[in-house]
């Protein structure tokens, strides 16, 4: 199983959104993420990267 944390902008501790995210999906220009416990966070903007291997994944928000 291949989970995720989420950053926001940057690759810093200050921007982590999310951890043991296990979905993603883009829509509306909204990046809808779900963990491991079913919960949800929506971010406006955009998949910049995603690193399966490393687990890490960076939305840039829409300013």
């Amino acid at each position: 199983m291949c989970l995720s944390t989420v950053y926001k902008n940057t690759m810093e501790p200050q921007s982590v959104v999310m951890r043991n995210v296990m979905r993603i999906e883009c829509k509306d220009g909204c990046v809808i993420l779900t963990d491991l416990m079913d919960r949800q966070v929506a971010i406006e903007g955009q998949l910049e990267q995603a690193n399966l291997v490393d687990g890490f994944v960076i939305v840039k928000e829409t300013v």
